[in-house]
């Protein structure tokens, strides 16, 4: 299996940042909302604390946490904040294994 490539953008990082510190949780989770038959699944993120059922990754001194099953259907990750389509907030985008 491939090690997880994950990219936090340096706008990500600062809003991340102010997020981590004002929370008892110290880990940034990776999951997927609004899977149903007419959408795609939207990837977010969310403070966390990691469990058994975790991968974690340290990207440049951010603990990422992914659900095991969630990430072995991943290839990468990109993290950012902010831009056109998502202003003021995160914009999570992966590129999964699978192909339609």
């Amino acid at each position: 299996m491939e090690e997880m490539s994950i990219l936090i953008t340096s706008e990500a990082k600062k809003e991340l940042d102010k997020l981590l510190e004002n929370s008892d949780k110290k880990c940034i989770r990776i999951l997927t909302r609004c899977i149903t038959m007419t959408s795609n699944a939207k990837i977010d993120i969310e403070l966390d604390n990691p469990n058994e059922n975790d991968n974690l990754y340290d990207v440049d001194g951010y603990k990422i946490i992914i659900n095991k099953s969630l990430d072995s259907q991943m290839n990468y990750i990109t993290i950012s904040y902010g831009g056109l389509l998502s202003r003021n907030e995160f914009c999570v985008e992966a590129d999964f294994c699978f192909y339609y």
